[in-house]
């Protein structure tokens, strides 16, 4: 983990501030708290890191990038369910795009969530309203 100053390229949308870098066992804590039957976006993940080490925001592409390795990580590892990464969604609804993306759709079916795929042949979640969950 560390904490920066916002980037001059992210400035445009973030403003000026600090900027927290998180590291993947602090990302893998926040996905075991997300309960079976539930998803939360990589958004609140981030505000929730930001908010406990206070700083403004957490590098969202430093997130994603933890969320992909865990993914990988569980995906070769015989403990595939010990870290749900699969529980974590783009605010679009959409999973978020790695090797491992039909491995999430399964998991969160079988959750009983309704998985959609789109035009682009992306996967989007349906009828979230009550499922999400939120860190903060």
């Amino acid at each position: 983990m560390r904490i920066v100053d916002i980037p001059v390229t992210m400035q445009k949308f973030y403003g000026q501030g600090s900027m927290l870098h998180p590291d993947q066992n602090m990302i893998a804590e926040l996905l075991q708290k997300i309960p079976y039957g539930k998803v939360a976006i990589i958004d609140s993940l981030c505000e929730k890191m930001a908010y406990d080490h206070g700083t403004d925001v957490t590098c969202p592409m430093r997130t994603s990038a933890a969320i992909k390795k865990i993914s990988k990580l569980m995906a070769l590892n015989e403990q595939k369910n010990s870290i749900p990464f699969w529980r974590v969604i783009r605010k679009n609804h959409l999973l978020i795009n790695s090797p491992f993306t039909d491995l999430c759709a399964t998991n969160l079916r079988k959750e009983g969530f309704r998985i959609d795929r789109t035009s682009k042949g992306e996967f989007k979640v349906q009828k979230l309203e009550e499922r999400l969950f939120t860190f903060i």
